[in-house]
């Protein structure tokens, strides 16, 4: 079976003996590494995806040093975070490209939320499972007597505190792994040497989703039907009619300038003054 596996970045620090804290740095999400530990007891072949800037090409590369077979960045300049239905949309987009018969995606991620992998599974119109805490019949805890194919793969999900099912899952089909499937190991020396050494095909953003910007990714699908400009100073057109006092005082929000304010000012003493507008209140039924 091949499979593929989303790697994405997440901020991680560095404590010292004496409480001295490092700059944050951006490294594989630990949920992502628990996937591809799912990913690699499963499948034959895995290849690491990653979405984004250099971040995103460092996660590709710890991947490939913990036994992906293959990685891909498709590289773009994220402007701030990437919007969860737009990284399920280009995820998508890869697993047309690379063909494989199963993605896994850690499902607790900081970055993207546990929506992505029932986005992507929606997006390629596959079953998922979702909260998977084991993989394969002999993993499971229980006895799955039905007969299935190789095309089939059976699965323990996690439903509740102390709940779980055992489903058979069609292949193609996205796997949302659960943060305790597992407690990632590290790799062989070989297996890091390997994968410091292996090439990682880069691909733009624009040759995997034509129609996505580097403004998309990070807004997602938002729609925009009418504007309505505020005249005020600073926040649209300064208003074109008029007087030059009244422009400066609609400009400043206080009006056309005739009544010097938008409200009515009460010459009054503190308590006479609150009689008065609590009067004016009970006139109007407004009180």
């Amino acid at each position: 079976m091949n499979a593929l596996v989303a790697v994405r970045p997440e901020p991680h620090r560095v404590v010292d003996a004496d409480g001295n804290a490092e700059p944050y740095r951006y490294q594989l999400s630990i949920d992502d590494r628990v996937a591809l530990e799912a990913a690699l007891g499963v499948a034959d072949e895995v290849t690491a995806v990653g979405i984004g800037g250099n971040a995103a090409q460092r996660c590709v590369r710890s991947a490939l040093e913990r036994g992906a077979d293959s990685g891909t960045h498709v590289t773009f300049e994220p402007i701030e975070g990437i919007a969860g239905e737009k990284y399920a949309t280009v995820l998508a987009r890869v697993v047309g490209r690379e063909a494989p018969e199963a993605v896994f995606i850690g499902e607790a991620s900081s970055l993207d939320g546990p929506e992505v992998a029932g986005l992507a599974a929606a997006k390629l119109d596959w079953p998922s499972a979702t909260q998977v805490t084991e993989l394969g019949r002999e993993s499971l805890d229980v006895t799955v007597e039905t007969d299935f194919g190789d095309d089939e793969l059976a699965v323990q999900r996690k439903l509740a505190i102390g709940r779980q099912e055992a489903v058979v899952v069609s292949l193609p089909a996205v796997f949302g792994v659960d943060s305790g499937f597992t407690n990632p190991d590290r790799a062989s020396m070989a297996t890091l040497i390997a994968g410091r050494r292996a090439t990682i095909e880069t691909v733009e953003l624009a040759d995997v989703a034509p129609r996505e910007s580097r403004f998309s990714m990070s807004v997602g699908n938002a729609t925009v039907e009418q504007v309505t400009p505020n005249e005020r100073w600073g926040r649209g057109r300064p208003p074109r009619t008029g007087t030059v006092e009244e422009r400066i005082y609609r400009m400043l929000g206080r009006g056309s300038g005739e009544s010097g304010g938008a409200g009515e000012r009460i010459d009054a003493p503190p308590e006479e003054a609150a009689e008065r507008v609590v009067a004016f209140l009970r006139q109007n039924d407004l009180l």
